[in-house]
């Protein structure tokens, strides 16, 4: 199972204090936290991309370039490009770029994010989310693997006999992971070939598992080689023995989650009611993870034996916690849980 590194981006107060950090030392915590992964032992790091809103990383192609130049092995991926609200054209020749200046290690996680007011900023029509994404989606493998494309669509101009510049390394195309947010974009994923990683901070355990099933099912049936590639993310908090690891990631990832629900649904993150799930932290579909290394260790391995999982993306940098503590919690994963994961 590979270990991916994730950030979203954040940039929130601290819940205790009410104090939020600058935005220029926001990027220069994420740009410490990112260039570690190389060196701790992580197999991909992922960025996610939001606008107008206090995630404030909108660019991540930028972050994972300058990545790649200082790394050699690290699979360099986004988590997620919002595609919709971009040209697919531009979004191939970025990745592709990537690729190359990277020796083959871009990815690209496509979805359509969970703010749907950023389609009204963008002049898009939210309820056509789905239809731009899927036609994006065929443009940029078309654009990756055919050298002249004629192409006709309904929501950018054709293209009439181009080759995209520059070619991207991996064959057929860089990675393309899709963020499934129902059964049906997880079957359609499987149908396609593609790969999927979902969020089950969003939905939950039990609803990831059918997804997966779903997506395995539908891989097989459409003729797919091979079983597929899954993944799931984490937020995660690895205490260091002298505190209440729980207690203390709870007053953090509380309130955070009522805010990220609160960007969903336009309620108020004061008197919004989350889902269960987002509150367990101890029982068997408990979604985030905090405790000793060995409890850490031993949630990883069961998600890993329960869901069949390629790829499991962790989180530490969120809800506004203390940067010592962060950097302390990622330490602790990679000295004492990232290993035995492998």
């Amino acid at each position: 199972m590979e270990i991916g590194l994730l950030t979203l981006g954040d940039h929130v107060p601290d819940p205790h204090t009410g104090q939020r950090i600058s935005q220029a030392q926001r990027h220069s915590n994420i740009l410490q936290y990112i260039h570690l992964a190389e060196p701790l032992g992580f197999d991909a790091l992922l960025l996610g991309e939001h606008h107008f809103s206090d995630f404030i990383v909108s660019a991540p192609q930028l972050f994972l370039a300058e990545v790649a130049a200082r790394t050699e092995n690290l699979r360099l991926g986004t988590a997620v490009t919002l595609l919709a609200h971009h040209d697919p054209v531009q979004i191939a020749e970025d990745f592709a770029t990537l690729d190359v200046l990277s020796g083959g290690r871009a990815e690209i996680m496509a979805g359509r994010g969970v703010e749907p007011e950023t389609y009204a900023h963008y002049g898009q029509d939210a309820s056509k989310s789905q239809d731009m994404l899927l036609e994006a989606i065929d443009l940029l493998r078309r654009l990756w693997t055919e050298e002249e494309i004629h192409w006709q669509g309904t929501f950018r101009p054709p293209l009439k006999g181009v080759t995209l510049q520059p070619r991207p390394v991996q064959t057929p195309h860089p990675p393309i992971w899709i963020a499934p947010g129902s059964l049906e974009s997880a079957l359609r994923a499987g149908k396609q070939g593609l790969c999927i990683a979902v969020t089950p901070a969003a939905c939950g355990l039990p609803m990831m598992g059918e997804m997966i099933a779903s997506y395995r099912e539908a891989w097989s049936a459409a003729g797919h080689t091979g079983r597929g590639q899954v993944a799931a993310s984490a937020h995660v908090y690895v205490g260091d023995g002298k505190e209440d690891a729980l207690e203390y990631f709870k007053s953090y990832h509380v309130p955070f989650q009522k805010w990220v629900f609160s960007l969903r649904t336009g309620g108020d993150p004061a008197t919004l009611k989350l889902p269960p799930h987002t509150q367990d932290f101890t029982g068997p579909d408990a979604v985030p993870m905090a405790g000793d290394p060995a409890y850490i260790r031993d949630r990883c391995l069961a998600w890993k034996e329960r869901f069949g999982l390629d790829r499991l993306i962790v989180q530490f940098d969120h809800a506004g916690q203390p940067w010592e503590k962060v950097m302390g919690s990622l330490r602790r994963f990679s000295e004492h849980v990232l290993g035995e994961l492998r």
